[in-house]
C-alpha cells in the first residue's frame, strides 16, 4: 500500500511503477471506504462528547471550525 501510494504521489525515483487502470480503482474505492467509515467515527465521537457535556464551541474547538458549523455538520439525532 505505501508503495502504490508513493507511486501516485510521484516519489520512489526512476524506479517507480505507475499503478494500472484497476489499481487506480481498487485504491479510489479503498479511500471511499475509509471516508465513510472516519466520517461515522467522528459522529459517533460528537455525540459521546455532548453526552459528556461537551458544548458545542468545546466541540467546534476540537474539530478546527466553529460552535455553529460543528453543531449543523453534527447535531442531526436519528429519529425514533
Amino acid at each position: 500500500m505505501r508503495d502504490a501510494l508513493a507511486a501516485v504521489a510521484g516519489e520512489g525515483g526512476a524506479n517507480a511503477v505507475p499503478l494500472t487502470r484497476e489499481e487506480t480503482l481498487e485504491m479510489l474505492a479503498l479511500s471511499e471506504v475509509v471516508i465513510r467509515k472516519a466520517g461515522y467515527a467522528r459522529q459517533s465521537m460528537v455525540r459521546v462528547a455532548r453526552d459528556a457535556g461537551a458544548s458545542w464551541a468545546q466541540i467546534g474547538a476540537a474539530l478546527g471550525t466553529t460552535k455553529q458549523a460543528a453543531w449543523e455538520a453534527h447535531n442531526r439525532r436519528p429519529e425514533a
